[in-house]
């Protein structure tokens, strides 16, 4: 059996995670959240997610340094989903190696088909998915 492509949300905001939960289940994805920067990377070993959601306000460690400590150990894409409209938050980001940012409010088509083509790019990119790399903590 084909094991279903798991999403990873990390928000400070439970609501966000709940819309998100909701829309990417209803897509066919698993999906596993939490609410605090300082626990995505227990969370990225946990799961192997195929992808990650990730916005940049947040308890503990922010997005910019989740991301930062994803990037030292794996490829998986990242999109930031964040509220910081500002130009600065988007060049950080994509230079510290997100693969796409998004301003929230979010059109729920617009993440999934950005889900959906960084996915495809990944699976093109690498004869191996990102699952089984071990992210160190």
């Amino acid at each position: 059996m084909k094991k279903r492509t798991c999403i990873m949300a990390v928000d400070d905001e439970e609501r966000i995670l709940l819309l998100l939960k909701r829309i990417l289940e209803e897509e066919g994805f698993d999906f596993v959240g939490t609410t605090r920067g300082d626990s995505a990377i227990s969370m990225m070993r946990k799961h192997r997610p195929n992808l990650v959601i990730l916005d940049i306000m947040m308890p503990g460690l922010n997005g910019f340094q989740v991301l930062d400590l994803i990037r030292q150990t794996s490829g998986v894409p990242v999109i930031m989903l964040t509220g910081r409209d500002e130009v600065t938050a988007l060049h950080d980001a994509i230079e510290i190696g997100a693969d796409d940012y998004i301003r929230k409010p979010f059109y729920p088509l617009e993440l999934v088909a950005r889900i959906r083509a960084k996915l495809r790019r990944a699976a093109q990119s690498q004869p191996t998915s990102n699952r089984g790399k071990e992210i160190a903590g």
